[in-house]
């Protein structure tokens, strides 16, 4: 709960005031008896929101007008389960949020950021688990100005525009009950786009894997299915025994075909002999010269000189002589070798050829790969038959649960709000029955709404009363932690009840919160003489600033008084 609070632009007869204390239950924020406007009343309870991460401070006169305070720091201590956290949030860096080591606001730790504050309040108030975010919940509720009155016939707006739906979805936050609620329409709503979808295929033939209609044509898809299946697994057996044939004779007429081109190999590499003789003999390379004489003599003494001369001259003069034939024997060595080699080349494509035509021919491969086409089509077909059956049969119980589950817990929820508002408006007039205003949750089809019925009391006080009724059974019925009222709610209502009412802010000090602190309501009120006694104490009693006219207004002067010379300054315009 908020305990301290403080800025040094708070003034009292020219003196900084000191730090404000709250305490569990009420904490009025006291004017004078004169009920004087302009005082920092609704200014301090804006503050006060502005501590729980609102917005509505910065557009303040106190900050945006130039003769009034301007920016400024507003320091306080938020204690939850027991400890004290001490923090700081300045108008010119409104994003941030600074917390200091000790509850003088000197020592600071360090800054978090607004979204992370507020992260760190949902926590802390026990509202982690709402799924929502911390101003969701509380925003609702923090009624800091009469603005607020404009939704007394829509008491959970937030803005003036939001609709009922967003408003009733944080109060089932509150409850805890709307996650349940939320996963059940939400799913229906899924469940059943999907359904309509699968149902507009069939019926618009748009497809070949989405066409069954009735639970006949479902098994004649399987029996067509099994059938399928068991004429694929013959194809593909007699297959396996065709393509074993085949690799058989392949292999054979493999070895067959390798010993026919051994022969063809031999024959090329003696004709490739024979060519590189007669090829050397054209060159010359096989003449015997005087130097290789000269070296053979030097081994050889005793060896016929003359006759081998003479031997060596006749060849080399016979090479001369037989050129011609020797070029023909070199052309028909050359013209074998090319065939030869074009019918190796032959014989090896054959045998490669032999190795790539074992596989399945076209007429079977294409008999083959209709059978499995039409296998994913029928498997398809009765997957989503039998998909949109499990989700028409998942629509109709969460239509039950639609039908019975959620109105049951709207209906114990709008017993448990309306009860509270009934109590409370007795406690408000305890001396006679007075109509009490009616809370009523609607489920539709885009989530929950609300109603809330004046019960044909239209009267502007009487709505006042029915709104604080309402915050009240909220803040007596949830974890929400506090209420921020201002004293517009009840300038229309009567003295009587707002005596009374007075007595219901302050009895809200007992109420356990999930933070294990007293929840509190911030309350601006004026004129209590007028409300008689009991309204007196009890402001007395709870009062934790008051505030008048001039240096005793919050800042410690008003900025809606003329002056002097702005008296001056008009003269001077108008002349």
């Amino acid at each position: 709960m908020l305990t301290r609070l403080w800025s040094p632009a708070f003034k009292n007869k020219g003196k900084d005031r000191p730090v404000i204390k709250f305490h569990a239950g009420l904490n009025i924020v006291e004017g004078a008896d004169g009920a004087q406007n302009s005082i920092g009343k609704s200014t301090f309870l804006e503050i006060v929101d502005f501590v729980y991460g609102g917005k509505d401070f910065l557009k303040s006169d106190a900050v945006t007008l130039p003769q009034a305070v301007g920016h400024h720091t507003i320091f306080f201590t938020l204690r939850t389960k027991g400890t004290d956290r001490h923090f700081c949030r300045d108008t010119s860096w409104p994003f941030l949020i600074t917390e200091f080591s000790e509850p003088t606001w000197q020592n600071a730790i360090g800054d978090v950021a607004l979204d992370d504050y507020m992260q760190f309040l949902l926590e802390a108030y026990g509202l982690g688990d709402s799924g929502t975010s911390w101003r969701n919940l509380v925003g609702r509720f923090s009624r800091d100005d009469e603005s607020d009155l404009a939704s007394l016939d829509h008491p959970l707006a937030a803005a003036a525009r939001e609709s009922d739906t967003a408003g009733a979805g944080a109060l089932l936050r509150l409850f805890g009950a709307y996650e349940e609620i939320e996963t059940i329409q939400t799913r229906y709503k899924e469940v059943s786009k999907e359904v309509t979808t699968l149902d507009a295929m069939v019926k618009g033939h748009y497809s070949n894997y989405v066409k069954l209609r009735t639970k006949t044509e479902r098994n004649n898809a399987e029996k067509e299915l099994t059938q399928t299946r068991a004429a694929t697994r013959t194809m593909r057996r007699q297959t396996d025994l065709d393509l074993f044939e085949n690799e058989r004779k392949a292999r054979e007429e493999r070895q067959l075909l390798r010993a026919q081109l051994r022969p063809l190999i031999e024959q090329l590499n003696q004709l490739h002999g024979k060519l590189n003789v007669v090829e050397a003999t054209l060159a010359g390379r096989t003449r015997i010269t005087t130097k290789d004489l000269e070296e053979f003599y030097e081994f050889f003494p005793d060896a016929n000189r003359e006759r081998l001369e003479t031997v060596e001259y006749y060849h080399h003069e016979l090479t001369g002589i037989l050129t011609e034939q020797l070029n023909e024997q070199h052309h028909l060595y050359r013209t074998q070798a090319a065939q030869l080699e074009s019918e190796i080349h032959a014989q090896k494509a054959r045998i490669v050829a032999l190795g790539q035509s074992v596989q399945l021919d076209d007429e079977t491969f294409n008999e083959s790969l209709k059978l499995g086409i039409k296998i994913k089509q029928l498997e398809e077909q009765i997957h989503t038959f039998d998909h949109n059956q499990k989700l028409k049969e998942e629509r109709k119980a969460l239509k039950k649960s639609m039908d019975e589950t959620i109105p049951e817990t709207l209906r114990y929820l709008t017993t448990t709000i309306n009860t509270q508002m009934w109590e409370i408006n007795t406690e408000l007039y305890p001396d006679k029955r007075r109509t009490c205003p009616t809370f009523t949750f609607k489920a539709a089809t885009n989530g929950v709404s609300y109603t809330f019925d004046h019960r044909g009391d239209s009267g502007s006080g009487a709505k006042s009363k029915n709104l604080v009724l309402f915050d009240l059974a909220v803040l007596r019925s949830t974890p929400l932690p506090f209420l921020i009222h201002d004293s517009a709610i009840i300038k229309t209502i009567a003295f009587a009840p707002v005596a009374e009412l007075l007595q219901v802010y302050a009895d809200t000090a007992t109420l356990p919160s999930a933070a294990d602190e007293p929840k509190q309501v911030f309350f601006s009120f004026d004129a209590a003489q007028a409300y008689g006694t009991k309204a007196q104490d009890l402001t007395d009693e709870n009062q934790v600033i008051h505030l008048g006219e001039d240096d005793e207004a919050l800042y410690g002067f008003t900025w809606n008084t003329e002056t002097e010379d702005d008296q001056t300054l008009e003269g001077d315009e108008t002349q």
